[in-house]
């Protein structure tokens, strides 16, 4: 559903792409956004890749890694507050980019908790027709710079395709034993 809506006279165009209460998946002229809406009507806004604190408290734990990929509602850190220890959930799937908080520290409403590459790797593609004969790396894994992620035989030669810089792999779009074209993409891997 698309939306068209007027504040102080600038107009926004806003499209509802998901709509799980307590979680909707936005976007607001053309920048993706999440929206975690409580019954105590508190909103928290995922600005960009941003998880963002929704309450003051301290940081009890940190359950995640920075590179480690992380599933639509999984625990990423515990923060106490009220004499509660309250979950923060990844809103949705995606790689832990960055971790701006350490046990311990104390953090007020709005501050930046956690950077969640939420799915914007950027791909690798082929350089020259062939075979994928072997699959080095999982989704998930993380990889160096010139570290292989796939072999492709082309012109009777292996040929390991290589991560151009230090990421994550998203995914894998191709099979052991199928044949790609030049230009095709072949990885994706989110940036670390």
């Amino acid at each position: 559903m698309k939306y068209g809506i007027k504040v102080n006279d600038k107009e926004f165009i806003v499209e509802i792409i998901s709509a799980k209460p307590p979680v909707f998946e936005v976007v607001v002229n053309g920048k993706r956004a999440t929206l975690i809406v409580e019954e105590s009507r508190e909103v928290e806004v995922v600005s960009g890749n941003e998880i963002k604190a929704e309450m003051a408290g301290t940081v009890v734990r940190i359950v995640v890694e920075e590179g480690e990929r992380v599933e639509k509602g999984q625990p990423l850190l515990v923060l106490e507050a009220m004499k509660m220890e309250n979950e923060i959930a990844a809103p949705t799937s995606g790689v832990v980019k960055k971790i701006l908080v350490k046990e311990g520290e104390k953090v007020s409403v709005g501050t930046s908790l956690i950077i969640l590459d939420s799915g914007i790797g950027e791909p690798i593609k082929v350089a020259m027709s062939g075979v994928v004969t072997k699959i080095l790396k999982k989704p998930g894994e993380a990889v160096k710079a010139g570290e292989a992620i796939l072999i492709l035989e082309a012109m009777k030669m292996e040929n390991p395709i290589t991560a151009p810089f230090d990421g994550v792999v998203e995914s894998i779009n191709v099979s052991e034993g199928d044949r790609v074209s030049s230009g095709d993409v072949v990885v994706k891997i989110a940036r670390t």
